[in-house]
């Protein structure tokens, strides 16, 4: 079996992210279960279903799984482009530290609740994570997408 450092996955769904955005391509599903690692340590993110070109116009629609969804996702009829991706990495990324998302602490599985706590709760994060983590975690779930790591100031 191959084996592969696990920030080695990570830089590379950064690296395929990097590649949709440069087209003008919003992924929108952005979670652990679509990201594929074959047995060459190629990594895929899968699913784009749910991607979309704002080459031209910015989606607006909510779409994508709950816990994951970036803040303007969730608000209905505001426009998005790239950075709703950079927030679902940071959600994906904390999924992988601490075992679920960042907006499910509770536990809870209802839909409403999840999209409440995104909207509304800041996330907090284990004095165990490093300074550089804390940081690299904070900038990716920002909820203003000016500061948003990843958005250069607006996506």
């Amino acid at each position: 079996m191959f084996r592969i450092p696990i920030i080695l996955v990570w830089d590379l769904v950064i690296l395929g992210l990097d590649h949709m955005h440069k087209r003008f391509i919003v992924y929108r599903d952005l979670k652990p279960a679509n990201i594929l690692l074959d047995e060459n340590g190629h990594v895929r993110i899968s699913d784009l279903g749910l991607a979309c070109d704002f080459s031209k116009k910015k989606p607006h629609a909510s779409v994508g799984t709950h816990g994951y969804m970036a803040p303007e996702v969730l608000s209905k009829g505001t426009p998005y482009d790239s950075s709703a991706d950079w927030f679902s990495f940071g959600c994906m990324l904390y999924k992988l530290l601490k075992g679920h998302s960042p907006f499910r602490q509770h536990k809870t599985k209802d839909k409403h609740e999840i999209d409440r706590m995104t909207l509304t709760m800041n996330v907090e994060l284990p004095e165990s994570f490093s300074k550089e983590l804390r940081d690299l975690l904070e900038g990716l779930l920002m909820r203003d997408i000016d500061k948003r790591l990843g958005c250069k100031g607006g996506g």
